[in-house]
């Protein structure tokens, strides 16, 4: 349910900020459909206004629509800084991804001395 109103408040003016960005193209489509990111910023917002709770849902919505209508300004801020967080955090998980896929890949007798080494790496 709190997915909804994430999806319902939230998510329209991410997809401004995200097409301002450069994140999607001005001509793309607008509609978000990232569970993660729905997820984190569920987490994040909660977290910042304090809902905790069974009844956290109507209270996060009502939370989100007073801070939207107060300050538009700080709250599309609020939310730049945490797709930018969003984003730093994904990057880092699809590399530390792409790392676990090397080291299963292919037995490498020189694995331990670039490890030592860093100089010797000539995939860098």
């Amino acid at each position: 349910m709190s997915g909804q109103v994430i999806h319902d408040v939230v998510i329209p003016i991410m997809s401004r900020i995200m097409t301002d960005g450069g994140y999607v193209s001005p001509l793309g489509m607008l509609d978000i459909r990232d569970p993660r990111l729905e997820e984190y910023l569920e987490e994040q917002l909660r977290r910042r206004f304090g809902v905790i709770g069974a009844d956290g849902c109507q209270h996060l919505k009502e939370q989100l629509e007073q801070a939207k209508k107060n300050d538009p300004y700080e709250f599309r801020q609020l939310l730049k800084q945490l797709l930018e967080k969003y984003v730093n955090l994904e990057i880092k998980m699809r590399h530390a991804e792409e790392e676990k896929k090397l080291e299963n890949g292919p037995p490498d007798r020189f694995r331990e001395q670039r490890k030592k080494y860093p100089l010797l790496d000539y995939r860098v």
